[in-house]
């Protein structure tokens, strides 16, 4: 019986011992964010990792990267999670890309009409809202495409036209009540859809946003 207690003691102290191990390795503040460039997404060479200050009026520079095998890497550490961008160094247009700095591994992967972010629970909710809205853009744009096709082989009658304006009317207003909405969160995903989706708002939308 005691040789049982005994046993039960250790591992319980064992378990603690390991909790407060992964605890002190998760909270450590380190990050790493690794940069994929593919397809000849880019052409450069070298980029610079900036953090936004919360006053949005200062940057800091936190280290620049040189592209090895079509890769950047910045490694550091970051008490909070933080706005940041990666600015590319590019022979043409300067080409910045944001993204929120959090303390674990964050993957960045770049291509021509395609970009994906993997890491970090703010990062996350900001590339599942994109998804959610390129879904609605998606469907919107299939309709306009069926529109134009029943048009130009007369097969549009009022009543399909009058169904294809109203599901598109729609999908334009969830575009605009989904986009508030999550602006208005006020999380650092949320400053990253308004940064990105602001302009494409409505009047109506804009007199919305907290």
């Amino acid at each position: 019986m005691r040789l049982s207690l005994l046993y039960i003691l250790l591992l319980c102290l064992a378990a603690l011992s390991l909790a407060g191990c992964d605890s002190h390795a998760g909270n450590d503040g380190s990050y790493r964010v690794t940069v994929e460039l593919r397809h000849g997404r880019l052409h450069c060479d070298s980029a610079t990792l900036v953090v936004v200050d919360e006053d949005y009026g200062r940057l800091r520079l936190l280290g620049g990267a040189h592209v090895e095998d079509s890769v950047f890497t910045f490694v550091g550490h970051t008490p909070e999670p933080r706005l940041a961008y990666i600015d590319f160094a590019t022979d043409s247009l300067p080409l910045q890309f944001y993204f929120v700095l959090e303390p674990t591994h964050i993957t960045i992967t770049l291509e021509p009409g395609r970009w994906l972010i993997k890491g970090g629970k703010h990062n996350q909710s900001y590339q599942a809202f994109l998804n959610r809205h390129a879904r609605l853009l998606a469907s919107r744009d299939s309709l306009w495409h069926k529109y134009v096709s029943m048009g130009s082989d007369s097969t549009l009658t009022w009543d399909k036209e009058r169904a294809a304006l109203r599901t598109d009317s729609l999908l334009q207003d969830s575009l605009q009540r989904i986009t508030v909405e999550r602006i208005n969160r006020g999380d650092l995903a949320s400053r990253l859809v308004k940064q990105r989706l602001l302009p494409t708002l409505t009047r109506e939308s804009l007199d919305k946003i907290k």
